[in-house]
Parts: C-alpha cells; sequence; structure tokens
C-alpha cells in the first residue's frame, strides 16, 4: 500500500485534535504542535509526534492543517522569527487554514508567503470548518474551501478524510471564509434565540422539556435549537464548542458589517449577549451556557424546570414564545441574505450551504427562496408580524422581542408597553 503523505497539524485544541487523530487513523503520518502539553501527549498516545514548535512541526509535511483560534494565532503560528512554520515546510507544500478569520485574511497570509518570505511555492487554502468535537473525531466535518485551483486539487485527499461534505466556493482565497460569516451569523444568533426563548419559558413557570418538544419539528425550530436545548436541559456545560468562540465569531460578523455598511441588529445584539456571558466566567463552557444569563439568579432554572407540572394555559404561551423564536429566525435569515449579497456571494449557492449547515432554520429554509425569487408579498407583512408579538404581551420580557418589536425610534407604534 502506498505509503501516505506527512501532515503537520497546529492547533489541538477540542476540534483540531479529534481531526488530527482522525488523519492518523486512515493512515497519514501527523505531527502535531499545541501550547497544551496534554493535547501532544493525547496526539503521541495514538502513534501521532509531538513537536517543539510550528517550525519542527512543518519539517518534511506535505501539508500544514492550522487550526489555531483566530487570525493574530494564525499569524504568529506560520511566521513567527525563527519558530515559525515557514522556517520549516518544504518546497511546494500545501498550507490549509481551517480557522474561522476574516475573509480578506487569507489572502494576507499567501501575500506574506509569497513577498515576506520569498516562497511562492507554498499554496494556501481557505478551509473553514464545521461541525464540532464529535464529528472532527469521526471525520465527518461539513468543510467550505477555497483558493487556487491546483492548491484545492493538492488538498482532495485531506478533504475528503477530514468531512462528511466538503463544497469548494467561488471567487478565491477569502470567499470560504465569507460563507462562514454568513453561518456564523446565523447560528450565533440562533443560539441565542434559543437560550432566551428557554429562559423566558422557565421564567413563566412553563415546562421547559415539554416546551423543547413542541418547538421540534415545528416551523420554529433551528439546527442550533436542536443541538444546544439538550444541554441547556441537562445542565451540562462541556465545551463542545466554547462560547468564547462565538465571542470571536460575532465580533467577526459584525466588524464585516460595518465594513459592508451594512447594519446587523441581530448579530450585534447576539455579539453583546456572548460578550456578557464571557464576563460572567462562561467563555470556556459550552455555549449554550448563555441561556444563564436570562436567569442569572438561578443558572440551573431551565434545567429545573423540566418537572414543572403542566397548566391549562400553557399551550398558548408555548405558542407565544414559538411565535416569538419563528419571527426572530426569519429576521436573522433577512439580515444574513443582506451580508451575504453585500459580500458578492452567490445567492443560489449560499442558501443551498446553508439549509444543510449549522445555520439552518425552517424559517430560513422558507423565506431564503423568497428573498432569491424577489418576492415580498407572500407571507405575513411587517405590520402583522410586528403587532402579533406586540399582542402576546411577553414580548417586552426580552432584548430580542424589543429589537424586532418594540425598538422605539424605528418599530414600536405603543412603546409604553415597553417595560425594558
Amino acid at each position: 500500500m502506498t505509503q501516505k503523505q506527512k501532515v503537520a497539524f497546529i492547533g489541538l485544541g477540542a476540534m483540531g485534535l479529534g481531526m488530527a487523530l482522525h488523519l492518523l487513523e486512515t493512515g497519514y503520518t501527523v505531527s502535531g504542535f499545541d501550547v497544551n502539553p496534554n493535547s501532544l501527549e493525547a496526539l503521541k498516545a495514538r502513534g501521532g509526534m509531538a513537536a517543539s514548535s510550528p517550525r519542527d512541526c512543518a519539517v518534511d509535511a506535505s501539508f500544514l492543517i492550522c487550526m489555531v483560534a483566530n487570525a493574530a494565532q494564525t499569524d504568529q503560528v506560520l511566521f513567527a522569527d525563527s519558530t515559525g512554520a515557514v522556517y520549516g515546510l518544504q518546497k511546494d507544500a500545501t498550507v490549509i487554514l481551517c480557522s474561522t478569520v476574516p475573509p480578506a485574511f487569507p489572502r494576507t497570509v499567501e501575500e506574506r508567503f509569497r513577498v515576506d518570505f520569498a516562497r511562492p511555492d507554498v499554496r494556501v487554502v481557505d478551509c473553514p470548518v464545521s461541525g464540532g468535537t464529535v464529528r472532527a473525531a469521526n471525520g465527518t466535518l461539513t468543510i467550505l474551501c477555497s483558493g487556487a485551483s491546483e492548491a484545492l486539487k493538492a488538498s482532495e485527499p485531506i478533504l475528503d478524510s477530514m468531512s462528511e461534505t466538503w463544497y469548494v466556493i467561488a471567487g478565491g482565497l477569502g470567499s470560504a471564509n465569507k460563507v462562514k460569516l454568513v453561518n456564523q451569523h446565523l447560528a450565533g444568533v440562533h443560539i441565542a434565540a434559543a437560550a432566551e426563548a428557554m429562559g423566558l419559558v422557565a421564567s413563566l413557570g412553563l415546562n421547559t422539556r415539554v416546551f423543547q418538544d413542541e418547538v421540534l419539528g415545528s416551523k420554529a425550530t433551528s439546527w442550533m435549537f436542536e443541538d444546544r436545548v439538550p444541554h441547556m436541559l441537562a445542565d451540562d456545560w462541556t465545551p463542545h464548542s466554547a462560547l468564547g468562540i462565538f465571542v470571536k465569531d460575532m465580533g467577526i460578523v459584525t466588524t464585516e458589517g460595518l465594513n459592508q455598511n451594512i447594519p446587523l441588529w441581530l448579530a450585534s445584539s447576539a455579539e453583546q449577549l456572548y460578550l456578557l456571558g464571557a464576563q460572567m466566567g462562561y467563555d470556556r463552557e459550552d455555549d449554550s451556557g448563555v441561556v444563564r444569563v436570562f436567569t442569572p439568579n438561578s443558572p440551573s432554572h431551565v434545567s429545573t424546570s423540566t418537572q414543572t407540572a403542566r397548566s391549562f394555559n400553557d399551550s398558548k404561551m408555548f405558542e407565544h414564545v414559538k411565535s416569538m423564536l419563528e419571527i426572530v429566525h426569519t429576521v436573522a435569515a433577512i439580515e444574513a441574505l443582506a451580508l451575504g449579497d453585500s459580500l458578492g456571494l452567490r445567492a443560489h449557492e449560499l442558501v443551498s450551504i446553508i439549509s444543510n449547515a449549522a445555520g439552518a432554520s425552517e424559517a430560513f429554509r422558507a423565506v431564503a427562496p423568497l428573498v432569491i425569487a424577489g418576492d415580498f408579498s407572500s407571507g405575513p407583512t411587517i405590520t402583522e408580524t410586528r403587532e402579533k408579538l406586540v399582542g402576546t404581551r411577553i414580548c417586552c420580557y426580552s432584548v430580542w422581542h424589543c429589537l424586532t418589536v418594540c425598538f422605539p425610534q424605528l418599530f414600536c407604534p405603543r412603546p409604553s408597553v415597553c417595560r425594558i
């Protein structure tokens, strides 16, 4: 059997370690580097090699996969004086950037290899990944990739090994992170909306598990609701995806919105929510733990409310909160599509990818085709939707409802209703 090429893997965090171990299992020789010695020991225990620096990690590797937290760390591990991976990369190596970073950053990396280090032979692939720790370890990630055709061709075996599905995004380096940015916009808003809904249901004295069951399969559901709410109900904050990641990712989203002069009302509010969660000490715990922001005096309130007895009026209150979720998801879909359009993404391609990714919701699947078709007459009007939320009389318990309904200068026909 032909020996597979060596892979250097930098960034052995919750997802990175699983990805590196899966590459080992599929026959690649893997050297790894991380600042956490426990991660290096875990790699060694499974047959990988632990390097003392990014430079040592990259020696003799045909591929270098970078899975660190952000753009600043990526720049450091690649280009730091004497220890950067650039000093160890062999000729014609391929660098695969798997971190979620600002869309302009991958081109900057390629430029630094070419100009600052006279390494035009190094191929760069913009390659953000999605799927969490379990799918990383199983090699079933969803991967977005963009770059020069020769770089993508060289990376195909690695992409096949790590993913269940991977998409080539047209437009060159940075295009994949543009799509990932839109996905993270939706995913971040949906987690925040799910947390708010669950916190609201618990605060209203309703059974949170029954509410979850009513949302699943309805027009109010989202991929993130289905994935994160079980953690809330179990009071389990094991970091499958740390809250701090969304502090970073929503910061990228809102910054790009400013760059494109696009007002991102929901994304900006979600960013503030994650920042507050981080300030409360939840940044290294699972992002579903942001639900505790809504129940600060009783952090386990959502979990303990699974035992709450049902009453006659519960179904009516459930419908109100479900309406909130569906409407917030709809507004988020429109906001995200506007952002994607400003970034020059192909609408049909974007919708196809998002509809099957972590940013998906039933509302997105319903509204996105209408937006693409220019159909703005189907469905309820803005006024009808606004009145529906105001009419529930629970809208002003939460920032999301005030944002979409009762923001005084823009939306609210009855500002005296608002108690925030």
